[in-house]
């Protein structure tokens, strides 16, 4: 069995490439709408030092450079941050960088109390009380945690999941985090809404993102059927299909920091706010 981080790190290193981009007009809107919300909660982005924990390509690191002092996006995928660096460049984004890293191996000491705002987004860099906790350390002001919150819907790909013995679930997401932070005290703020997205794209990609997820539900792709399915659905040379989503939203703020210990090191490459 592929551990749950594992399978996180082989998905979005395959969607690394074509993933959204945050100034792409669908996805803005999206993100302008999560920021409205976020800051209704208490949110006040404004001048702040942020952190984006699995920014990918700056879906929200870039869209909130024009708010924030400084933001730091960070994410394991090389390939997510050279594409927010260009579309950092390109469009004259000066108060933004990048650190690759994976947040679980990052020490707390790294980044404690290093931001005013800690945020992380569909994303399952933070999903443990641990990850959680070092989330808290890094922000002074407040958290934002945006992610899937029970509801995942898709004909399509609930079919090839039933065909492949699976059920077509939502990944982890907001009832992981809640009891979390209800086990340290803390009060906070939840708003939920629906999304949908509709995919279109030629047969081979839809082939090779149908396997990929697959195999990282441990189940072996039965490519015949998926070639035979995918063929029935394809019209004028394009497969497109619609997912429908449930959202969570949540905003509090940390509690008592984590203390470092003596002699704890700083990490050179994260940048000191």
């Amino acid at each position: 069995m592929i551990s749950s981080r594992k399978k996180e790190n082989l998905f979005w290193r395959h969607k690394a490439g074509a993933y959204p981009m945050p100034f792409d007009p669908i996805i803005l809107k999206k993100t302008s709408r999560l920021i409205r919300l976020a800051e209704r909660l208490g949110a006040d982005f404004r001048g702040r030092t942020l952190l984006d924990i699995g920014c990918g390509t700056g879906i929200y690191t870039l869209v909130l450079a024009k708010k924030t002092g400084r933001a730091l996006g960070m994410d394991f995928s090389d390939v997510m941050l050279k594409r927010l660096r260009a579309e950092a460049e390109r469009r004259g984004i000066k108060n933004v960088a990048v650190f690759r890293g994976d947040w679980s191996r990052v020490k707390t000491s790294f980044v404690a109390k290093k931001f005013d705002i800690a945020l992380a987004s569909m994303t399952h860099a933070v999903i443990s009380y641990r990850d959680l906790r070092k989330m808290e350390a890094a922000a002074r002001e407040i958290c934002v945690y945006i992610g899937w919150a029970g509801v995942r819907k898709n004909p399509l790909w609930e079919k090839i999941y039933a065909r492949h013995g699976l059920r077509y679930l939502p990944p982890e997401g907001v009832e992981k985090i809640t009891p979390l932070l209800k086990k340290l005290g803390r009060k906070f703020k939840t708003v939920y809404l629906r999304e949908s997205w509709r995919r279109r794209g030629k047969p081979a990609e839809a082939l090779k993102d149908i396997e990929i997820s697959l195999k990282v539900n441990n189940a072996e792709p039965d490519r015949a059927w998926l070639k035979k399915i995918i063929k029935s659905r394809t019209r004028n040379g394009m497969l497109t299909y619609t997912t429908t989503a449930r959202k969570g939203l949540i905003v509090w703020r940390p509690g008592p920091k984590l203390l470092c210990g003596p002699g704890a090191r700083r990490d050179p490459a994260i940048p000191v706010s």
